[in-house]
């Protein structure tokens, strides 16, 4: 199943585009609002994607504006359409925190993907067990169950469209045996198969590169497609998650901090030869 953009995104994509259609025809935001019969901070939540817009507003600003080319007005009333849509996540509101609803918005327009982690293999390539032993420190029952749900949803829509990914883990990750000797074999076979192909890197930072500057904890940095163009960090702490879109300085300071790292783990090669001895051992 391809990926779908979120409509955060579809929501985003259309108030940019209705901005510049009135900009380009000449408007400001009062004339437009007197002329809609509509309060100015309507428009503007409309054009800022603060709110979604209906399709019969649609076209009645599109009319305003000048754009009657049927086949962009059925276009455009196709992204208002998708805009009003739930996300897929919304059904797990009750275990995922607003900062990962955000992050699992992003991850629908994703080129490409770069994180590490300092004790766990990422979300992403974890496998069922895997997942459920790690959920089940926060979740019991149910709220288990859906959490799980979650994890292989997400992993299920991110890797339909199979953007790159580079994943660091500290060597913790994979000698940490998590739900079990078992759990964790299994766990370390499908990173040895996900490593295999084209699109994953997975590299081990070894216990002998000492104190290095992933201690602090994981993070992810996602290059968005070039019709967003934007970088976003998602950073991981003690009862906190951490999200920032941007060149903003604390997203040049985690690039830095992720190639510093990078060049502290072991080559693909000897990764592999890593995790075939520990899944042997």
């Amino acid at each position: 199943m391809p990926r779908q953009r979120d409509p955060r995104f579809s929501k985003r994509q259309l108030g940019r585009l209705l901005r510049t259609f009135r900009e380009q025809a000449g408007k400001t935001q009062p004339e437009v609002a007197t002329t809609m019969d509509w309060s100015v901070s309507k428009l503007i939540r409309i054009e800022k994607a603060a709110v979604g817009v209906s399709t019969t507003d649609l076209r009645a600003l599109l009319a305003e504006y000048g754009m009657h080319d049927p086949e962009v007005v059925a276009d455009l009333v196709e992204v208002a359409k998708e805009s009003r849509e739930q996300p897929w996540y919304a059904r797990y509101d009750a275990v995922t925190s607003e900062p990962f609803r955000r992050l699992l918005a992003y991850e629908g327009s994703t080129a490409a993907v770069h994180q590490f982690h300092p004790v766990l293999v990422p979300g992403h390539l974890q496998t069922a067990d895997y997942a459920r032993a790690v959920l089940g420190s926060h979740y019991s029952g149910v709220e288990l169950d859906l959490a799980v749900e979650c994890r292989l949803q997400r992993q299920y829509r991110f890797e339909s469209d199979r953007p790159k990914m580079v994943a660091l883990v500290d060597e913790a990750a994979v000698r940490r045996t998590v739900g079990g000797p078992e759990v964790l074999r299994a766990q370390l076979r499908h990173l040895l198969a996900r490593s295999a192909e084209d699109c994953t890197t997975l590299r081990v930072v070894p216990f002998t590169a000492g104190a290095h500057p992933g201690m602090g904890g994981g993070f992810m940095l996602l290059e968005l497609d070039d019709e967003i163009g934007d970088t976003v960090l998602f950073e991981e702490s003690v009862g906190k998650d951490y999200l920032a879109t941007g060149d903003s300085e604390v997203v040049t300071a985690a690039w830095e901090r992720f190639l510093a790292i990078e060049q502290l783990a072991l080559s693909e090669a000897d990764t592999t030869t890593l995790l075939r001895h520990l899944v042997e051992s």
